[in-house]
C-alpha cells in the first residue's frame, strides 16, 4: 500500500461524529435491535448477526484493516462464499499486514467450479509478494488465456517483474537490515526517512497518532506528519513532530532532503493545495514553514524532489506534457539571478512508460538514485542508480536495479545514504516488524567501515618482549567469532574493528587476565581512530589513555583479524 498523494480528505464515519445526537445514536439502535430480533429464527443459541455492508463499508473506503476483520468473520458464518474470499484477498494484497496470506483465499476460489477469471490476475500478484515467481507466472498465464489485449499486456508486465525477481534473488547483495526499534518505529505506517550525510538528523513521514490531527482518516490511519530525530552518542532519540510551521490536520510528507539537511523538500496534500512541492529551510533546529517552488518546477503534480549537494540543481518527479509515460525525473539548474532553469527532462535512460519517483543526487555529485516501476523491477517500485556522464550535458548512464533484497517484491521506493555509501535507509513492511512501515538502517558490507584502535600493552618489563594476546568479542552480534589480535614485541598493537560494543581480553602469560569493554560509537558519533593503552600491572586494571603520538616509528601497519574457531 502507498499512503501518499491523496486526492482528497475524507474524516470518519459520520455516525460516530460528536456532532450526531446520542439520543439520535440510541434510538437508531434500538429500532435495528428490534427489526433483526423480529425476523431471526429462535434457536436455543443465540448467533452473533454480521451485517455484511459493513465490511463492505469499509472495503469501498479503503480501510482494508478493518474490512478484513469482518470478511473473516462473515465467512466462518459462510465458508463457501466466493464473494467474501475474494474481497478478504484484496484486502490483504491492499494493505500491509501480509500481501503473501492473500494466496490461500484466491487459491480456494480457483477450485471453485465457477468464478471471474480475474481471480488468476490477483492469484498471481498474491504468489509474486510471497516470492513464488514461478507459481506467479503460471497463474498470470491462466490470466492470459481469457484476458483482452489490455489484460494480457498487464500480465506481461507482471510476468517480466517476476523474471527479474527469479534473476535479482540468485545473486544477493551482502547486505543487512537493522530495524530503528520502538523508539522510532510504531505499530503505524512510518516510511519515506532521509538522513543527513553525517547521519546526525533523521526525518521520516508517520501516520501515528498524537498529531494535530484527532481523528483517523476514513482509511484508518491518522493523517500524514513529517517528524524528526536527532543521534547522540550514536544512538537515534525519540523523534518530535517537526514542528506545527510544517503540520497541520491535512497530510505533509517528507519527499526530499539534501546532504547537509539544510533544505527539506514536502509535499502537502491540503484540501486547497495538492499535487505541488514545498521547501523548508532549516535554521538551527528549526525548520521554515513550508515555500512553494515557482511554476517553472510546480506546473503538472510533482510528487518528490531533493537538492544537489551544492545547491544548484533540483531533481523532481513529475507528471507533464511532454514525459515518457507517468511521472518522470527533472532536473533545473539555479541561474545567477537565483531563479530556476527550465526544467529538463532526463530522457529515456532514466526515464520509462512507467512511474518514476525520489530522485536524490548523491553527495559525489554524479550517483542518481530513484524508484521506478519501470526498467528491471522485481515488482512494484525497485530502487535504481543511474551516473551523470557529464554535469555539463544531460547524459546518464542505463539505470542499474540495486539489488536483491534492497529491493524486493513490494514497494522499495525510497532511499537515502550517508556520505560513506556504507549505510542508507529505507521504509520496508517485514513480519518482524512493528505492524507497518518500519524504518530501516541497511549495511553495505562490501562498503564496511571500521575504526582503528591502537596503542600499546605495558607489561612492566621494558627489556624482554610482549607476549600477549588479545581478545575482542561482539556482544551484540553472537553470530560473530571473536577477534584475535597480537602486539609487536615492543607492545604495539592495532584493531580495525566495525562499530559495536566488545568485551575485551588481554591475556599474557604470568600476569593478570585485564578485561575491559570497548565501544565503537555508530551514527555522527563514529571515530575513525582511538589510541589507548592498557596496563598489565596490578590492580585494579584500568586502561590507560594516552595522546595520540605524532611520529610513532614502531606503529605497526594495521593486520587483518585473526578468528579464533
Amino acid at each position: 500500500m502507498y499512503y501518499g498523494r491523496k486526492c482528497f480528505k475524507t474524516t470518519v464515519s459520520n455516525l460516530m461524529s460528536p456532532k450526531t445526537p446520542i439520543q439520535v445514536i440510541f434510538k437508531l439502535t434500538v429500532a435495528i435491535c428490534i427489526s433483526l430480533f423480529s425476523v431471526m429464527p429462535v434457536t436455543s443459541v443465540a448467533q452473533k448477526f454480521i451485517d455484511p455492508r459493513e465490511a463492505g463499508g469499509y472495503y469501498k473506503d479503503g480501510n482494508y484493516l478493518a474490512a478484513m476483520k469482518g470478511f473473516k468473520d462473515l465467512i466462518r458464518s459462510e465458508p463457501n462464499n466466493v464473494e467474501y474470499h475474494y474481497k478478504l484477498g484484496m484486502c490483504y494484497l491492499n494493505s500491509n499486514v501480509d500481501k503473501a496470506m492473500a494466496v490461500e483465499y484466491f487459491e480456494w476460489i480457483t477450485k471453485q467450479p465457477k468464478f471471474d477469471y480475474e481471480v488468476w490476475y490477483e492469484l498471481g500478484r498474491a504468489y509474486h509478494y510471497a516470492n513464488k515467481f514461478t507459481s506467479a507466472i503460471w497463474a498470470l498465464n491462466k490470466f492470459k488465456e481469457h484476458g483482452n489485449a489490455a489484460e494480457k499486456v498487464k500480465a506481461d508486465k507482471q510476468i517480466e517483474e517476476c523474471n527479474s525477481g527469479i534473476q535479482l534473488s540468485k545473486y544477493p547483495v551482502n547486505v543487512s537490515f537493522e530495524n530503528l526499534g520502538k523508539v522510532i518505529n510504531t505499530p503505524y505506517p512510518d516510511y519515506y526517512p532521509f538522513v543527513s550525510s553525517d547521519e546526525s538528523i533523521l526525518i521520516f513521514t508517520t501516520r501515528r497518532p498524537g498529531g494535530p490531527s484527532q481523528e483517523p482518516e476514513v482509511d484508518g490511519y491518522y493523517s500524514s506528519d513529517i517528524y524528526i530525530s536527532h543521534a547522540v552518542n550514536g544512538v537515534w532519540q525519540k523523534p518530535k513532530s517537526i514542528g506545527t510551521q510544517i503540520n497541520t490536520p491535512d497530510d505533509e510528507e517528507a519527499v526530499g532532503l539534501n546532504p547537509t539537511a539544510n533544505e527539506l523538500v514536502i509535499y502537502l496534500d491540503h484540501i486547497d493545495e495538492l499535487g505541488d512541492i514545498y521547501y523548508s529551510e532549516r535554521k538551527g533546529n528549526t525548520f521554515s514553514k513550508p515555500i512553494r517552488y515557482n511554476d517553472v518546477i510546480n506546473s503538472g503534480f510533482e510528487s518528490s524532489g531533493s537538492l544537489s549537494p551544492d545547491g544548484n540543481q533540483l531533481f523532481f518527479a513529475s507528471l507533464r506534457p511532454g514525459g515518457y509515460g507517468e511521472t518522470d525525473i527533472y532536473m533545473t539548474k539555479k541561474l545567477p539571478s537565483g531563479e530556476w532553469a527550465t526544467p529538463q527532462n532526463l530522457g529515456d535512460k532514466v526515464n520509462s512508460p512507467y512511474k518514476e519517483d525520489f530522485p536524490w543526487l548523491d553527495v559525489d555529485g554524479t550517483t542518481l538514485y530513484f524508484s521506478s516501476q519501470g526498467h528491471s523491477t522485481m515488482g512494484d517500485f525497485d530502487l535504481f542508480k543511474s551516473h551523470w556522464i557529464s554535469p555539463d550535458s544531460n547524459n546518464w548512464t542505463a539505470p542499474q536495479n540495486l539489488g536483491f533484497p534492497v529491493n524486493t517484491s513490494g514497494d522499495d521506493r525510497c532511499i537515502s545514504f550517508t556520505s560513506n555509501h556504507h549505510v542508507a535507509y529505507i521504509s520496508r513492511v517485514h513480519p518482524d516488524g512493528f505492524g507497518d512501515f518500519d524504518l530501516y538502517r541497511i549495511i553495505f558490507h562490501d562498503n564496511q567501515r571500521y575504526a582503528i584502535v591502537r596503542g600499546k600493552i605495558i607489561t612492566g618489563d621494558s627489556t624482554k618482549p610482549v607476549i600477549a594476546t588479545i581478545t575482542a568479542t561482539d556482544t551484540k552480534n553472537k553470530s560473530v567469532d571473536p577477534l584475535t589480535f597480537k602486539p609487536t614485541k615492543n607492545g604495539h598493537y592495532v584493531m580495525a574493528l566495525v562499530p559495536g560494543i566488545y568485551d575485551l581480553k588481554i591475556e599474557s602469560p604470568g600476569l593478570p587476565t585485564f578485561t575491559d569493554k570497548l565501544i565503537i560509537m555508530d551514527l555522527s558519533s563514529f571515530q575513525p581512530e582511538t589510541v589507548k593503552d592498557y596496563s598489565l600491572i596490578g590492580q585494579p586494571q584500568q586502561p590507560v589513555p594516552t595522546p595520540t603520538p605524532t611520529n610513532d616509528k614502531n606503529k605497526p601497519k594495521p593486520q587483518p583479524a585473526n578468528r579464533v574457531h
